[in-house]
């Protein structure tokens, strides 16, 4: 009686009937978390496809982002202000809010806290302007800015309606004379 000492391969359960030139294949099947994760991405896009394309409940991407700008643009209110339409706001609600905003946007660090300017910026209560003393010249210089002087543009931080307020309000404290102004600069405003 002769035992044979066999050793048994754990790959023999996956061995296939093929075999190419004595190699034979292995049937090696990837681990089932892989395949869970192969039907749940067929599954979850089987029911993306019937959402945005067959049942056109959900919007393209070209639709999303158009109506995305367009609440981006209702929050910021983006709506250009003709210059032809600018007017000198006097109403003083108006100009409380302006002056609320030329704060919080901390106008007063460079041309100080009553517009009396500093080292910085230049003095906007006296009678002579750099870039012009009308509304639709101060709206352009807050909105666009002057950055060769160092004139921050403010169109992407505030909207038209805003700017109108904080310029309306700007030109109101011309010939208010704060203490400690800055000498002046520019041309005198007709």
């Amino acid at each position: 009686m002769t035992t044979e000492n066999t050793q048994h391969d754990p790959h023999d359960e996956h061995m296939t009937d093929h075999n190419y030139d004595g190699i034979q294949e292995l049937d090696n099947p990837p681990p089932r978390w892989i395949m869970a994760l192969f039907y749940i991405t067929i599954g979850f896009s089987i029911i993306y496809g019937a959402y945005y394309f067959w049942l056109k409940q959900g919007d393209h991407q070209d639709a999303e982002y158009a109506r995305k700008s367009e609440l981006h643009d209702q929050k910021f209110q983006a709506a250009n202000v003709s210059t032809d339409d600018l007017i000198l706001l006097t109403d003083a609600a108006s100009l409380e809010e302006g002056k609320t905003i030329y704060k919080d946007m901390n106008c007063f660090a460079c041309h100080g806290l009553n517009g009396e300017g500093n080292a910085i910026g230049p003095n906007m209560t006296d009678e002579y302007w750099l870039h012009g003393c009308d509304i639709k010249s101060v709206f352009n210089v807050i909105k666009n800015g002057v950055p060769a002087k160092g004139m921050t543009p403010y169109k992407g931080q505030l909207s038209d309606e805003k700017i109108q307020k904080v310029s309306s309000y700007v030109l109101s404290m011309v010939g208010s004379n704060p203490p400690n102004a800055k000498a002046a600069q520019g041309e005198k405003c007709k």
